[in-house]
């Protein structure tokens, strides 16, 4: 496709008013002249720094290209361990059942921050081979397919597990298939099918078996270890799962885990890539694609999001003072305000209250950037009545499909909820996990506003919780508690 062909889809962004000529003028370039491997899995991040873009700039260039059909994107969850890009559900509870059998790893803590959404040229703007992936040269293009692009096939590890593959092919559902390979030495060896998170570690010595037999399914196989001989060794296998499988064998060693030595991490130099968890809270994601899943059973579990909880004083007054049309119109006004500032902040309305907003951020000092902004853009409408109280807490949450919008529940929320309701009109009061934030209290300080700690009780929350409550200079008052 030429840049003359994606002129339509071109236009269509040109029309938000969104982009500058010169930032479409260069995309389109990129999509049309890159070749296939740069336009698989591309982080919006990566290319944003290469381009002279924001972060923020770049994920928004990519969001609305992928809603006129120019990108597509996918979400991944990248092992700790292999960075395999998994999206099949047995990749998948291999992960999150906390123990890795693929690279013989145990998992701890929360796995959102290994969520890449990666984006890929559409078929319908420009085909390129990955489009096709049961026709790939596995030996080409193994590493590419199957690991994520912020680590592969640049990494030492990745690149000699690339040079060192001993075979590679593909076995049709319920086929049953055998594979010829040399084992040279005498040694420990690995077939992997990354796609499923599958390892077969096979073990070579002389006077071994001349072949052996297993079961790939979808996250593990049957038996996991064979013992074979040295030299040329017929490996059969039978895949149980219903898509095609994708695999290569290739030595133990410098380029995988040694299943002798469980819970040795390889390392990897990671390039920035585009989160689950900062998707989630952009509010082009939540406008363009309401009705998009996350990618777990049950939501999608975050280590930490930052939410923000507004109210809206005066409102009730408002409309016996100036009448039903002219309060509405300021109500809507400022609900059209906050949701520009959080945009603005790389976050995102969840959800409107009645007057209230709740706000999500993937991190605080976002958050309070935009509490600051907000209290100031509706103390300038100048409307004596309206001032806003606002309410931060973070922390982990869960996120799920609700009513086809994405939406928060934990403990996180409950808190965020409470902390509003310790705010007069005007002020803002964030717990202390916010305000020691990076870059917290030094944008409180360059906002002019004198931060207060203090310690109160919430409704239902067990404890008491330190918070900080942030107001202009010469307005200083005691908490209010609920």
């Amino acid at each position: 496709m030429t840049p003359s062909d994606l002129s339509p889809r071109l236009d269509v962004l040109r029309g938000k008013g969104r982009f500058s000529a010169r930032t479409l003028d260069d995309f389109a370039a990129y999509v049309t002249s890159a070749p296939d491997e740069a336009l698989f899995r591309m982080s919006p991040l990566r290319y944003a720094a290469s381009h002279g873009l924001d972060e923020q700039e770049g994920i928004e260039l990519f969001l609305h290209a992928t809603h006129v059909g120019i990108l597509d994107f996918a979400w991944g969850m990248l092992c700790p361990g292999c960075m395999a890009f998994l999206t099949t559900a047995g990749g998948l509870r291999s992960l999150q059942s906390k123990h890795c059998n693929f690279c013989n790893l145990h998992l701890d803590g929360f796995l959102d921050d290994r969520v890449e959404v990666a984006f890929t040229v559409a078929p319908s703007a420009r085909r390129i081979r990955f489009h096709a992936p049961d026709t790939v040269d596995l030996r080409e293009d193994a590493i590419r397919l199957y690991f994520s692009s912020s680590v592969a096939p640049a990494s030492r590890p990745h690149h000699a597990l690339g040079e060192s593959i001993l075979a590679a092919g593909r076995v049709l559902p319920g086929e049953a298939h055998s594979a010829s390979v040399d084992f040279a030495e005498a040694g420990q060896f690995v077939l992997l099918a990354p796609a499923g998170h599958v390892a077969v570690y096979v073990r070579a010595q002389a006077g071994g078996a001349r072949e052996a037999s297993f079961d790939l399914l979808d996250g593990r196989a049957i038996p996991a270890r064979v013992d074979v001989g040295t030299g040329r060794v017929d490996l059969r296998m039978l895949n149980r799962t219903t898509h095609a499988v994708g695999y290569f064998v290739a030595p133990v060693g410098n380029t995988w885990p040694d299943p002798a030595e469980p819970g040795r991490p390889l390392t990897h130099p990671l390039l920035p890539y585009l989160t689950g968890a900062r998707l989630v809270s952009s509010q082009s994601f939540r406008d363009l694609f309401r009705a998009e899943s996350i990618p777990s059973e049950g939501g999608l579990e975050l280590k930490r999001v930052t939410v923000l909880f507004t109210d809206l004083t005066g409102s009730t007054a408002l409309y016996e003072r100036v009448g039903d049309l002219r309060a509405y119109d300021l109500v809507r006004k400022h609900f059209s305000v906050l949701r520009s500032i959080a945009a603005a902040q790389g976050g995102a309305i969840v959800k409107t209250i009645g007057d209230a907003v709740m706000a999500s951020f993937a991190e605080p000092i976002h958050a309070i950037g935009a509490a600051i902004l907000m209290n100031r853009a509706i103390a300038e409408l100048k409307e004596a009545d309206l001032l806003l109280k606002i309410g931060l807490h973070t922390g982990p949450c869960i996120a799920v499909e609700l009513n086809e919008r994405l939406d928060y529940f934990g403990r996180t929320v409950n808190i965020a909820a409470r902390v509003q309701g310790l705010a007069r009109a005007g002020e803002i009061v964030c717990t202390s996990e916010v305000f020691e934030a990076p870059g917290v209290a030094p944008a409180v300080d360059a906002a002019e506003l004198v931060a207060a700690h203090a310690t109160a009780p919430l409704k239902g929350i067990a404890g008491e919780v330190a918070v900080v409550r942030m107001v202009r200079a010469g307005a200083e008052a005691p908490l209010s508690l609920p």
